[in-house]
C-alpha cells in the first residue's frame, strides 16, 4: 500500500510540475543561431574576403566586425532569463579569432584616451557561467564610449532591459555605434558620435519570428557619445528604427514580413501612432561629441522634387570648421551608393580628393560630411568625417551619382582667389535657397553663389541638419 502512494505522489508532482512548466516557460540559455533570428542588418559574411562586414557568430552574440576601424558594426543578441545567472565579470582580452595578419585590438589601446573600453553585449547579459561571460569582452565586442553615456543612461537602458527579461520577457537586441569622432589607437580604433540601441521585446514562447506583429513593443534609442549626459534618462533620446536605418544604412529586423516592420519600425516607443515628423536632435555636449538623430521628414509640401540629391549648406569657418550638407529631395528614401564627392583645390582641373558615400537617406532629409579637425559643435551634426571636407573658399566641390554630375559648388578650373567666388565661399555659411529644387550639374560654369546660396556670417552651423524646399 505504502508503494502505491508513493507512485500516487510522485505521479501528482511531475504533473504539477509540467503544468507549472506550462504556465511559466523556462528560458534556456541563448544559443548562436538565437542571434540572428530578426535578420542579419548588413549582410555581413564569416569570410576575411570582407574585411569591413566580417561576420562572426558565438553563442553569446553575432557581430558584423570592420577592421579598419578596430570595431564591430553591429551587435545582435537575444536575452532571456537563462542568460543571466551569477558569474562574476571576466577580464578584457584581444579577440585571437580574427583572420591571420589583421590587427588585434588590445586593452591597452584605450589606455589615457578618455573613452571607456564599452561593451555592446553587456557583461551583465551573459552571467549563467564564466565561459559564457567571457566573450563579452573580447575587444570586437568593445567600442569607445565616453564615461558619461557609458556609466549613465546606457547602462541604465541596458538594467532596464533585464529588468524585462525578469519580469517574464525575451529580448532580441542590435547595437552599434554611428559616425566618427576622430580615432584612438594611433587611428586604428574609431569613436562613434553615437551610440545605438534596438530593443525588440516579446513575452517567452518559442517560434519567435512569427510572434512578431504589429503590436510588438520595439525600443530605439541614439545617444549622442559624449560627457555631460550622466543623469540623463536613456528616455531622452529615443528614436525610431526608420530614423536608425536611415544613420546607418543596415536593414534591421529584415527577417520580419515587411507589412509588419512598416509599422514597428516607425514607431517611437511609448506612442501608439507612427512618427509623423523628424525626432529631436539629442541634446549637444562638450567635446567628445555625437552625431545626433536624423529622421525622415514628410516630402516637401509644395510638389517640387529632384531626381538626385544635391548640396544644401557649405560651411567654410574658421580653423578646420568645414563641412558640406547633403538634401534628399527625390520624393522617396535612397541610397548613397553610387553618390561621391570630388574637391578641386585651387583651380585644379583634376580631383585633388574624394569620397564615395555609403548607407541611405530618407525623404527630406539631409546628410552632412565634416572635417574631422573641425569644432565639437560641428562634429555633433556630422553624419562622416573625410579629407573631402578640407577646402578653402577657392576650391570647387562636385557631386557625382555613378560618374554623373548631379551637383556642382564654385566653378572647376577657375580660381577666384583668397575671397572666394563672389566674396561669399571664404570664412562664410552658404545656405541653398528654398526656391532652388536640384543641383547645378555644370561643374565649368561660371559660380555666382548670391543667385542660388544665402550666405551667413562664419562659423554659422544652425542651419545644418535640415533643410526645406519651397518652390511655387
Amino acid at each position: 500500500m505504502k508503494d502505491h502512494r508513493l507512485i500516487t505522489l510522485l505521479a501528482l508532482f511531475v504533473i504539477i510540475f509540467a503544468g507549472a512548466s506550462m504556465v511559466h516557460p523556462l528560458a534556456a540559455k541563448t544559443v548562436s543561431s538565437d542571434n540572428l533570428v530578426l535578420g542579419n542588418p548588413s549582410g555581413a559574411v564569416a569570410s576575411s574576403s570582407y574585411p569591413t562586414n566580417y561576420l562572426i557568430q558565438r553563442n553569446q552574440y553575432a557581430l558584423s566586425y570592420h577592421r579598419d576601424n578596430g570595431i564591430a558594426n553591429w551587435v545582435s543578441w537575444h536575452l532571456d532569463s537563462g542568460d543571466i545567472g551569477s558569474a562574476s565579470r571576466s577580464d578584457f582580452q584581444p579577440d585571437s579569432s580574427l583572420p591571420s595578419g589583421w590587427y588585434r585590438v588590445a586593452t591597452g589601446d584605450y589606455s589615457g584616451s578618455g573613452y571607456d573600453r564599452g561593451h555592446m553585449t553587456p557583461s551583465g547579459d551573459r552571467t549563467s557561467s564564466a565561459s559564457d561571460n567571457q566573450p563579452t569582452f573580447y575587444m570586437t565586442n568593445i567600442i569607445p564610449q565616453a564615461p558619461d553615456n557609458n556609466q549613465g543612461p546606457w547602462v541604465d537602458l541596458e538594467t532596464y532591459a533585464r529588468e524585462l527579461v525578469s519580469a517574464g520577457n525575451e529580448l532580441y537586441i542590435i547595437t552599434g555605434g554611428a559616425g566618427s569622432r576622430g580615432t584612438i589607437a594611433n587611428g586604428k580604433v574609431r569613436i562613434p558620435n553615437s551610440t545605438w540601441k534596438i530593443i525588440v521585446v516579446l513575452s517567452l514562447g518559442s517560434n519567435d519570428l512569427s510572434r512578431v506583429s504589429n503590436n510588438t513593443r520595439v525600443i530605439a534609442i541614439n545617444m549622442p557619445n559624449v560627457q555631460g549626459i550622466r543623469d540623463n534618462d536613456w528616455r531622452d533620446y529615443l528614436t525610431t528604427v526608420d530614423a536608425l536605418e536611415s544613420l546607418t544604412g543596415y536593414n534591421f529586423l529584415s527577417n520580419v514580413s515587411t507589412s509588419i516592420q512598416s509599422v514597428i519600425e516607425a514607431r517611437i516607443d511609448g506612442s501608439t501612432t507612427p512618427v509623423p515628423t523628424s525626432v529631436p536632435n539629442p541634446t549637444s555636449a562638450p567635446n567628445p561629441t555625437a552625431t545626433p538623430v536624423r529622421t525622415a521628414t514628410p516630402p516637401p509640401s509644395t510638389g517640387c522634387s529632384s531626381t538626385r540629391l544635391f548640396f544644401s549648406e557649405y560651411v567654410e569657418g574658421s580653423g578646420s570648421n568645414k563641412a558640406l550638407e547633403l538634401y534628399n529631395n527625390t520624393g522617396a528614401s535612397v541610397s548613397l551608393s553610387g553618390y561621391s564627392i570630388q574637391l578641386y583645390a585651387n583651380g585644379a582641373t583634376n580631383a585633388t580628393s574624394s569620397v564615395n558615400l555609403s548607407g541611405s537617406l530618407a525623404n527630406g532629409a539631409t546628410y552632412v560630411i565634416a572635417n574631422a579637425s573641425a569644432s565639437s559643435s560641428l562634429l555633433n551634426l556630422a553624419n562622416i568625417t573625410n579629407g573631402v571636407a578640407n577646402f578653402n573658399g577657392n576650391d570647387a566641390l562636385v557631386l557625382t551619382y555613378n560618374g554623373a554630375v548631379v551637383d556642382s559648388f564654385g566653378q572647376v578650373g577657375n580660381d577666384p582667389g583668397s575671397s572666394g567666388w563672389g566674396g561669399l565661399t571664404t570664412d562664410r555659411s552658404l545656405r541653398r535657397k528654398a526656391n532652388i529644387a536640384s543641383g547645378d550639374t555644370n561643374r565649368s560654369d561660371s559660380f555666382s553663389p548670391s543667385s542660388a546660396w544665402d550666405a551667413y556670417s562664419s562659423d554659422t552651423f544652425s542651419g545644418l541638419g535640415s533643410h526645406t524646399v519651397s518652390c511655387q
